[in-house]
């Protein structure tokens, strides 16, 4: 139910504006979040962005936008190698997209680990943590883990890496 709900609001968000900022402020701490990746594995989300400058990617297979832009921002995160920086892919597509998610991401080259946001009982933790409502989503966390940044739909990759720069 959830997720077609998170369907609809991205489809309604996609019809009604060209770009869209995400719904949480910047200044939100990261959670205390656990995702699996695509194999079943657990990654608490706080030690892979420790002390580094982190980009989330909230993307699904069947997102347009998102099959658009992850080449730019995979062109991006490659710009900023070499600095304290990590870029994490967060899919919403749910288990049994796990094929298809698995197949997208070594077709596109999307850095491992390939994290799902499933939670307990069909929730979506990280999209109800920062409120995300469409794909893509992109979440700039500072070097504290402090979101800087949060945009929906179309993002403005030169605020992005702006806002990434600004935190290094």
């Amino acid at each position: 139910m959830k997720k077609a709900l998170l369907c609809t609001l991205s489809l309604s968000l996609l019809l009604a504006a060209p770009a869209a900022l995400a719904l949480v402020k910047p200044g939100k701490a990261l959670p205390a979040l656990t995702l699996p990746d695509s194999k079943g594995r657990t990654f608490p989300l706080a030690h892979l962005v420790k002390d580094k400058v982190a980009l989330i990617v909230y993307w699904s297979v069947s997102c347009p936008h998102c099959r658009e832009e992850i080449p730019h921002i995979l062109r991006l995160a490659r710009s900023l190698a070499g600095n304290p920086f990590v870029v994490l892919f967060v899919n919403t597509d749910g288990k049994a997209m796990t094929p298809a998610v698995e197949s997208f991401a070594k077709q596109e080259g999307l850095p491992a680990p390939w994290l799902m946001d499933l939670g307990p009982q069909d929730s979506l933790p990280l999209a109800d943590a920062y409120d995300i409502m469409a794909t893509p989503g992109l979440l700039v966390l500072d070097r504290k883990g402090v979101l800087v940044l949060a945009q929906e739909l179309k993002p403005d990759l030169k605020q992005v890496k702006k806002a990434i720069e600004d935190s290094f």
